[in-house]
Parts: C-alpha cells; sequence; structure tokens
C-alpha cells in the first residue's frame, strides 16, 4: 500500500505546505530590518485581521500561511547573503552550514534542528513566569505567557507556522516523518533561523536556558550491543534498497542516514532517523492492521499516528495491534525501550523536543537505534543480498535474546540485585562485638548476643515462612537451600537473588496504570517502592554504624551514644535477617507474577502492608531517631503478620 504513494502528505497539507506558503507573488514591502529582524508590526499588514475572524477556521489559517509566503521568500533572499558569523548558538550554525549545501536533504535536516530549537526557546521563555513546561508545543503557543511576552502578532505567526494540524504545522509534519526532501522548501528554514533573533528583542536581556538533558543509561547499551564494525555503509544501503519496509519516496533521506551515521555523526543521525523509522513503522501498522488511511499526515478531525498509537497493545478500544505478531515482540521492547518507557532514554521526544545537545548524543544509544532499524530492515528484504552476512546474523541473535532494561519488571529486577548486594556487605560494616570490643575472629559469634531472646524467636518465625512459601509458591527451590544461600547468619545472598531472577518474564503490554483496571502497575510499583525501602534502611543502617563506630575509635562517644551503638549491634542480626526476608519475598513475588492474577487484591494488600513496615523501619533507623530496639519489635510483629497472609 505505501508504495502506491508517492507522498504522505495529505492534499490539503500538501498544498498549505508546496504551494501557499512557497507562492511568488510579487510584494515591495519589506519586513526584515537593516539587522535581519523581522518588523513584526509591518507584517502585520499581510495577516488578517484576528478580531474580526474565526482564528481557529480553516480559511483564517490559510489567509495567515498565504500572507506570511512573501515574508518567507524575503528570509530565504536574507540568508543567501549571511555569513556564518552572523549566528552564535552551535545548533543554529549547523542548520546555516546545511541550507548552504543546497542539498534538498541538507534542507530537511536543517528544518528538523531549527524546528526543536525554536521549541525549546519558546519553552524557556515560557518558564520565566511558570514553573513546568508542556510537554506539548500547541500548549505552549497557546499560553498567556507568550502573548503577553511577544504580542498577539508573534503569537499568530507562531499558531500559523508551527501551531495546530490546520496550521502549516510544520514542525509536526516534519518530526513525524511525512514529507519527502523535495516537499519543503528552504524558505521555511530561513525564516524560522530569522525568527528566533527577532524574538529576542522582545525579551530583556539574556533569560535562563535549561542544560540539555544527559543521557546517564547510556552505559547499559554499551556493555551489550553487538559487534557491527564489519557492516559497510554499501551493504546498509543495499538493505533499505531491497528491502520493502523502506518507503521509496524516502530512500534519499534513508540513505542520507547512513552517510551521517558512517561519519560518525551519532546525533544528526537520530534527528534525520527517527520520524523515517516511525513513518516506516506507520506504513507496516497500516497494513497490517488494514486502516490504510493512517498512513498519511492527519487533517484537524483527525491525530496523527505517531509511535504512541503505532508500539500500543490496541488499534482501538477492542481491536488488537497486529505490529507486535508482525515484527515480533523482542523488536517491541527494543523500541518502547529506546523510545516510549519513562524510565528509558526516550531518544525521540528528547532529541523533537531540543532537550538533548545533538553534538554530544551518545554513540552508543544511536547504534542502539540503527540496529534495531536495520534487523526490522531485513525482515523485508525482497532480494537475498544480505541474509547470510555475520553482522546481520549477530544482530538477530541480539534482537532475539533481548530484554527490557526499562520495564517497570526490569527495573524492579535491577534494584532487587543492587539492594540485595548491598545487604550482603552488612557484616563486614560491624567493626565491633555486641560488648563494643574491637572484632579480631571475625565471626558471627562476637556479634550475635546468644542471650538476646529475639533472635532466636526472628529465627524461629522466618523458617516458618520460608517453609510455607516453598510448599505453597513454585519458586524452584528448596527450603533448605534458601536457608543456606539466603538466612544463614549475615549471608550474602546475591548470587542467589540473582540465580531466581534469571528467567525470563513477559513484559511487552504488561505494564499498566493502576487506574486501567489492570492490577499488574500497581503490584509492580509496590515491589519497586518496597525495595527502594529496603535500600534506605540499609543505606542508614550503615552510615549509624559507620559514624559511631569512628567516634568509639576516637573515643569521642558519649555514654547515651555509647549504648545506642551496642543496641545497633545486638540488634543488627534481626535487621539484617529481616530485610532479606523482605528482599526474598519480593524475588519470589516478582517470579511468580504470572499466578498471582486470581489473587491480585489480596496481594496487594499483602504488598502495602509489606511497604508499610519498610518505610517505618525507615523513620526508626533515620539518624534522628536510630530507634534499634523498635526496629527489632517492628520485625517481629511485621512477620507474624506475613505468617498469617501466607498461610
Amino acid at each position: 500500500m505505501a508504495e502506491l504513494l508517492q507522498t504522505a502528505l495529505s492534499p490539503r497539507v500538501r498544498r498549505l505546505i508546496i504551494e501557499v506558503g512557497v507562492h511568488n507573488e510579487s510584494n515591495h514591502v519589506r519586513f526584515l530590518s537593516s539587522s535581519k529582524i523581522i518588523c513584526w508590526d509591518i507584517l502585520r499588514q499581510v495577516l488578517p485581521d484576528d478580531s474580526l475572524e474565526d482564528t481557529d477556521s480553516d480559511y483564517f489559517f490559510e489567509k495567515c500561511i498565504f500572507g506570511l509566503g512573501f515574508l518567507f521568500q524575503e528570509c530565504e533572499e536574507c540568508v543567501q547573503e549571511m555569513t556564518i558569523d552572523d549566528l552564535l548558538a552551535s545548533v543554529i550554525k549547523e542548520c546555516f552550514r546545511l541550507l548552504k549545501t543546497e542539498k534538498l536533504t541538507d534542507n530537511h535536516l536543517a528544518l528538523l534542528l531549527v524546528t526543536s530549537c525554536l521549541e525549546r526557546a519558546l519553552g524557556d521563555v515560557y518558564l520565566l513566569e511558570n514553573t513546568i513546561c508542556p510537554s506539548m508545543l500547541k500548549d505552549i503557543l497557546s499560553s498567556s505567557t507568550l502573548t503577553k511576552i511577544f504580542g498577539t502578532t508573534v503569537v499568530q505567526v507562531l499558531r500559523a507556522v508551527i501551531g495546530p494540524p490546520i496550521s502549516l504545522n510544520i514542525r509536526n509534519v516534519i518530526w513525524h516523518g511525512f514529507p519527502t526532501e523535495q516537499e519543503i522548501s528552504k524558505r521555511y528554514i530561513c525564516f524560522l533561523l530569522l525568527v528566533l533573533p527577532s524574538l529576542d528583542q522582545y525579551l530583556q536581556g539574556d533569560i535562563p536556558h535549561r542544560s540539555p538533558v544527559i543521557f546517564r543509561k547510556d552505559r547499559l547499551y554499551t556493555d551489550i550491543l553487538p559487534d557491527i564494525n564489519d557492516m559497510t555503509s554499501e551493504d546498509m544501503k543495499i538493505l533499505l534498497q531491497t528491502s520493502s519496509f523502506i518507503p521509496k519516496y524516502h530512500l534519499t533521506l534513508w540513505n542520507y542516514c547512513i552517510d551521517l551515521y558512517n561519519t560518525d555523526k551519532p546525533g544528526l543521525t537520530m534527528v534525520l532517523l527517527l520520524p523515517l523509522l516511525e513513518h516506516a513503522l506507520r506504513c507496516q501498522f497500516s497494513i497490517v492492521n488494514n486502516c490504510p488511511g493512517r498512513t498519511i499526515t492527519a487533517e484537524a478531525t483527525t491525530l496523527f499516528t505517531t509511535f504512541d498509537e503505532i508500539l500500543d497493545q490496541y488499534v482501538t478500544e477492542n481491536v488488537e495491534n497486529k505490529l507486535p505478531s508482525e515484527i515480533g515482540e523482542p523488536v517491541m521492547e527494543i523500541l518502547m525501550d529506546l523510545l516510549t518507557y519513562p524510565s528509558g532514554p526516550r531518544v525521540r521526544d528528547k532529541l523533537s523536543h531540543g532537550e538533548a545537545d545533538v553534538f554530544t548524543f551518545p554513540k552508543s544509544l544511536c547504534t542502539a537505534v540503527v540496529i534495531v532499524t536495520v534487523h526490522i530492515t531485513s525482515r523485508y528484504q525482497s532480494a537475498d543480498n544480505c541474509s547470510e552476512k555475520p553482522w546481520l546474523k549477530r544482530i538477530a541473535s541480539w534482537v532475539n535474546r533481548y530484554e527490557a532494561l526499562f520495564h517497570p519488571v526490569s527495573l524492579v529486577k535491577s534494584k532487587i540485585k543492587q539492594v540485595t548486594k548491598i545487604a550482603g556487605q552488612f557484616n563486614k560494616h560491624i567493626e565491633y562485638t555486641y560488648t563494643l570490643d574491637k572484632r579480631t575472629l571475625w565471626n558471627d559469634k562476637e556479634i550475635i548476643d546468644s542471650n538476646f531472646q529475639e533472635n532466636d524467636l526472628i529465627t524461629k518465625e522466618t523458617t516458618a515462612i520460608i517453609n510455607q512459601l516453598c510448599n505453597k509458591w513454585n519458586i524452584r527451590k528448596t527450603m533448605q537451600e534458601v536457608l543456606n544461600r539466603v538466612f544463614s547468619p549475615f549471608a550474602d545472598a546475591s548470587e542467589f537473588i540473582v540465580e531466581m531472577l534469571n528467567i525470563k518474564i513477559q513484559t511487552l503490554f504488561r505494564y499498566k496504570d493502576s487506574g486501567s483496571g489492570n492490577q499488574d502497575g500497581e503490584m509492580i510499583n509496590l515491589l519497586l517502592r518496597i525495595v527502594t525501602e529496603c535500600e534506605t534502611v540499609i543505606t542508614q543502617v550503615f552510615t549509624a554504624l559507620q559514624t559511631r563506630q569512628e567516634q568509639l575509635k576516637n573515643k569521642t562517644l558519649r555514654s547515651r551514644q555509647r549504648n545506642n551503638l551496642q543496641s545497633l549491634i545486638k540488634c543488627s542480626f534481626i535487621i539484617h535477617r529481616t530485610l532479606h526476608l523482605i528482599l526474598w519475598l519480593i524475588t519470589c513475588d516478582l517470579v511468580t507474577i504470572e499466578t498471582k492474577k486470581f489473587e491480585e487484591k489480596s496481594h496487594i494488600k499483602y504488598l502495602k502492608m509489606v511497604l508499610q513496615f519498610t518505610e517505618n523501619l525507615r523513620t526508626y533507623t533515620n539518624p534522628e531517631n536510630n530507634k534499634w530496639m523498635e526496629c527489632v519489635n517492628l520485625s517481629i510483629k511485621t512477620v507474624d503478620r506475613l505468617k498469617q497472609f501466607i498461610k
């Protein structure tokens, strides 16, 4: 279906972009000052009167765009005469450099860059009077803040060019991958380049600008990506040419992506590739779900089919999306990791909204997107030119073995491993015996008071819980194995927990907001909150041990503080054992999550009880309290309640 089209622009949108906005009718009025700034008052002469007409009608926006056509033409002529020394920001210099090449593909990339830059700048202006910037450009444009600072004419012009679907809507049209490089006039880029300094005259000096986002999790991909050093530019281009996944009208832009990637420009590669990938997936989405109308740009009455819809579980409320079965669930996991999961890098959002610096964008994230794109493209290969290539086999193997990194289930998994490893260091943090003598033997007897009856009680109760749970839940571990490797005094259970978590848990479409009727989301959120509280408790206990033991060593410990340290060491066995119990229980919860369907309500009640316990434990262990016996009493009480539930 996609190949029958030569454009992805709907008729009206295409007419606005390639005809109405780029007409060549003569006009003797000059809209730019000698310093290349837009004269907004003069521009008002060619715009429709917003006080007399319906400003949300198709007719009004078309008149605006036609009037602005005179300015677009003048901006193009002006930019042709400018030099790069006239510009300041590096991203604007890059846009200017791209414009000067006279290549249509460079113009396309320049428009992507300048629209994201403008959106970021408008957001910074919005934040002069507000605390949180909207995620949608339309909300920024419709705000009273912009009208107050720039005036109605400026806002009217901005809305006509980068506003709602009935406007030129140039930002959304290009960032969602609809136009070809031949459908975008360089006049639009020239205009937007001059809009930025033209808005500056309304601002009182410099304004605060938000720092670019830092992609802190890119190393996760650096460590796991397959080796593709033998994948040549020629190989990639052959793959594109022989794959039905790539719309032929976009092939020139796709080839340009490969050139950018192979010249080590990951940020620019992503800016161009992500809209193209979205549109190619949109075409497949439309084919497999039999909705050809979703391929082209939306009009005012319908929404764009974006990544959000393409990667959703359903096409409509009761119609399941067939794309996951078409391209494979591992591919969907990778795409959602990179693009949509809240804890993931969300590379598309960060780049399109101008939040990321394209010149420092991580190569590993770019490579991850390139790899999954190559894999999808190879699935639709019409000729067998590349199928035997070693790099393609390595990519396929990596994709098929992929497990989500940023799905909430994956985050809980990772957090449990991390916190269990920290908990395993408990013994090493205790330098003194429970009588406050320096430890010499470093055995358990030095720090476990045999006369402290609560130790025997907690051991007995936790052992009963372990026995019940091993018999009731299918955790694939024997009671004795659990006791030896998790609950021996001050054990380091991290290796055992990693073994338990080394199973594939279904994640695709699993996570839902708790209000959706599916309580998986609430259960997973509770597990994450519980393990996070456990981490805080352990950190606070270690800090208390370090502080008090240092004071004891330096002989600066007062009598009351001495008693508190002695109490802490005496209670450490119970605190450690109870925390290990909680970490082991939530591990069991995670690995048996598939069986919780029929008991969700009661299980969520149980998890809320566990969460409350960890929150109270956090309060008792904080530096202001240091209430160690209260921790013991709370632990004994909670363990008894847990035993009753697991029955």
